[in-house]
């Protein structure tokens, strides 16, 4: 080959490498250029946004709520629990309308398919169905952040016109949905508006909802951006509406109970937190409520879980174990029940069949335990968990107050239940002696006005004998010989006028006497006055809880206990904290306390005894029962019958339990002591002997 033409040869192909290694120095600094812009925009143009990123991914907390504590009777029976539910939480993800619109559509479609409810705070402002406002159209408009000359526009404007404007320039719903489907749309869309929601505090849209929800978000999250779900436990309750008054029941803090949101925040309950709203879940919320365990978590902008640690685990509520017995707490629910029907029934020319509601408390005559507690009619506590407003409000706006507590907070004319009282303030001050026999006409006068004895002329009779038949014409005279201020005297040591100190809610009552006249009816006192206070009638007013604990009181020989609800409570390491007994002393004398004593065990014993045959089988069982009938005139006579109450407790010679029943209308006490056979029946496992 010609030497000329190699090296020319060679020369091209140095010239052609030398081409090449120039654009790939020239490629490669393009390419550096690239990244290093890259690494700019990053690190320096947009470095702040990306680090805000960056730290939304892992500076965020979470919470493992803790189980609200047991709720039992006194055998161990399951009254109140929790089981585990899924919730549904929202993160702001900066959709356009257009996509948040359709994310929110086929969630609603989702809860609809699987019977789920959703918070909406506008359906209680602004109603679809009637396309109107139901309550304060301001402080809906406020909410939206629009002109001066708009909001002016909508405050004067129709309904429809505002629906018409929120749809279109508030949330850019388009035509693609009917307006049913838009008013749904904006339900969510106007809760996410008035509620600030983070990744590190997401918006509840729903709870409890089914498994099919929780799996359908799951497994399709691309079509719910934003929407995640959690677990948390719910409460449960076991045949609650045996108990409902004893139980209570748990509700939001919300705008419900706005003087109670403004105290739990600072307790650190979270904004959906349930508290309780009455009876033991209300005044044991202190130790049912568990502490919330802390997490740390990672979540992606729309709020997705990609890290978890716990930081602090839960600790649960304390157990409860109450002093109710549920098994009594059946058999006296299902006596009322069982009895008012019969009474309704009965043919007697006071009765006018109205017989409606009632209360009954039994209780340890020994510590104050209160062993079965019904007001009836009652509610279902489960209800409320539910949520179900028409429901609840059918249970808050019943004619025959299902919500009210009757055995703690019904005040009741005692009638001649207070007749052992006066007895006792009587024997106390000297003015009769057991023995003494008093004349009990059929007419007298005293106070300057003629009373009249139903039982008719009695002749002479003893204290016992009085208190057998429930002589008013005795009590009568024996009452104003004592006078209104010993009266009351006696009426408060044995608990009258005050409140027994039970956990849950109760009413004071009210005693007959000088001061109430002047401060209620602006009126003084008279000499007759006095004869009406002692047969339990007048401005005499008592709870069913303070019957029985005056009534165990005379059974117990005179130690007026509190009544407590609570038997123990057990926490979380087993650990376990009784209730304390307490009492205080009448100071009443052993034998005034005996002289009663004796009077009512003729009640239920005596051949004229005005409970006689309701209790005459119960001798040869556990021995005698001691009571007293009680007939309260309401003032309604004309139309309505009068109160039935009995109050009673057993065994006469060493009493273990003490019971009282109230029957509203129920016409004649002795048609209300049925009950109380039927709870010490229950109580004393005794078969009846009437089949």
């Amino acid at each position: 080959m010609d030497p000329v033409k190699n090296k020319e040869k060679e020369k091209e192909m140095q010239a052609d490498l030398k081409r090449r290694y120039i654009i790939f120095f020239l490629i490669l600094v393009i390419f550096c250029g690239i990244i290093l812009r890259q690494l700019v925009d990053l690190q320096i143009v947009n470095g702040k946004e990306y680090l805000d990123t960056s730290t939304k991914r892992i500076a965020t907390s979470g919470v493992i709520y803790a189980n609200r504590g047991n709720i039992y009777d006194r055998n161990g029976i399951p009254i109140a629990g929790n089981r585990m539910g899924f919730c549904v939480q929202y993160v702001d993800t900066k959709l356009s309308n257009g996509e948040k619109n359709a994310a929110i559509a086929r969630l609603i479609d989702l809860f609809n398919k699987n019977g789920d409810k959703y918070h909406s705070t506008m359906n209680k402002i602004f109603s679809f169905t009637s396309m109107d406002f139901l309550i304060n159209r301001e402080g809906f408009i406020n909410q939206i952040s629009i002109s001066d000359e708009d909001k002016s526009f909508l405050m004067e404007a129709e309904p429809k016109e505002v629906f018409k404007y929120m749809r279109e320039k508030t949330f850019g719903i388009d035509a693609q949905y009917t307006d049913e489907e838009a008013y749904r749309i904006m339900e969510l869309r106007y809760e996410m508006l008035i509620n600030y929601c983070t990744i590190s505090d997401p918006l509840l849209i729903a709870e409890d909802v089914s498994i099919d929800t929780v799996i359908a978000l799951e497994e399709r999250n691309e079509e719910f951006s934003g929407f995640t779900t959690y677990s948390k436990p719910f409460r449960e309750y076991y045949d609650a509406h045996l108990v409902a008054h004893v139980l209570g029941y748990i509700g939001s803090i919300g705008d419900e109970f706005e003087e109670w949101s403004k105290k739990y925040p600072r307790l650190g309950y979270l904004p959906n937190d349930k508290v309780g709203i009455c009876g033991i879940e209300r005044s044991e919320e202190h130790v049912l409520r568990g502490i919330n365990g802390v997490t740390r978590k990672e979540v992606d902008i729309e709020g997705r879980l990609t890290y978890y640690e716990v930081v602090e685990p839960p600790v649960p509520g304390q157990d409860i174990y109450l002093t109710i017995d549920l098994n009594l707490q059946k058999a006296t629910y299902e006596s009322i029940e069982r009895n008012i029907e019969i009474i309704r029934n009965r043919e007697h020319k006071k009765n006018f069949h109205d017989a409606n509601a009632a209360a009954v408390v039994a209780m340890d005559v020994k510590s104050g335990e209160i062993l079965a507690m019904v007001s009836y009619p009652a509610f279902d506590p489960a209800d409320f968990l539910e949520g179900n407003n028409e429901k609840i409000s059918y249970i808050l706006n019943h004619p025959d107050r299902l919500i009210f507590n009757r055995a703690t907070s019904g005040n009741y004319a005692p009638g001649s239940t207070y007749k052992p009282l006066i007895a006792i303030a009587a024997l106390e001050s000297g003015i009769i002696t057991p023995s003494q026999r008093i004349d009990c006409p059929y007419t007298k006068t005293i106070g300057g006005l003629v009373w009249r004895n139903p039982e008719g002329n009695q002749g002479r009779i003893v204290l016992e004998k009085a208190l057998a038949t429930s002589s008013n014409m005795y009590f009568f005279q024996i009452g104003f010989a004592t006078g209104i201020d010993n009266i009351v005297k006696w009426a408060k040591n044995f608990g009258f006028g005050k409140k027994t100190g039970i956990e849950i809610g109760e009413s004071i009552g009210a005693i007959a006497s000088r001061e109430y006249k002047q401060v209620y009816i602006k009126e003084s006192w008279v000499p007759a006055d006095t004869c009406n206070a002692s047969i339990g009638q007048l401005y005499n007013a008592f709870t069913p809880i303070q019957l029985v604990n005056y009534v165990a009181t005379i059974g117990n020989g005179g130690r007026l206990y509190r009544p407590h609800l609570v038997r123990k409570r057990m926490d979380a390491s087993g650990q376990v904290h009784f209730t304390e007994i307490e009492y205080q002393l009448t100071t009443a004398k052993e034998s005034t306390i005996k002289a009663v004593q004796k009077g009512m065990v003729a009640v239920a014993n005596s051949e004229d005894g005005t409970a006689v045959n309701i209790f005459k089988d119960f001798r040869p069982i556990i021995g005698e029962v001691a009571g007293k009938t009680g007939t309260a005139e309401t003032g309604q006579e004309a139309t309505s019958s009068s109160n039935a109450l009995f109050v009673c407790y057993a065994p006469a010679d060493d009493p273990e339990i003490a019971v009282a029943v109230v029957v509203e209308k129920g016409v004649s006490g002795a048609w209300s002591a049925p009950i109380a056979r039927d709870v010490l029946m229950a109580y004393f496992n005794i078969q009846d002997q009437s089949n």
